[in-house]
């Protein structure tokens, strides 16, 4: 192999893979929607997730727990 065919091997292959993915990445994507900009319309339902859907089932079917009769209100002691 002569000093070239090195050369174009050696840094040739690599700029060329280089330059082919910066080509896919900094190209348009043609499988992404529009970007939504803040003050469109939202047109997508609302999704909604949670940790503990058990606790979630509950909420939703109206099971609440009673209230106390002893005045606590609850708050940062954890007597609530």
């Amino acid at each position: 192999m002569t000093d070239w065919e090195i050369v174009l091997v050696l840094a040739g292959v690599p700029l060329a893979i280089m330059v082919l993915l910066g080509l896919l990445t900094l190209g348009p994507n043609f499988r992404r929607p529009p970007r939504y900009r803040p003050g469109q319309p939202w047109p997508y339902p609302p999704v909604w997730w949670t940790a503990n859907p058990e606790a979630l089932h509950a909420a939703t079917t109206g099971h609440q727990n009673p209230p106390t009769s002893d005045g606590a209100r609850g708050g940062c002691r954890g007597d609530w």
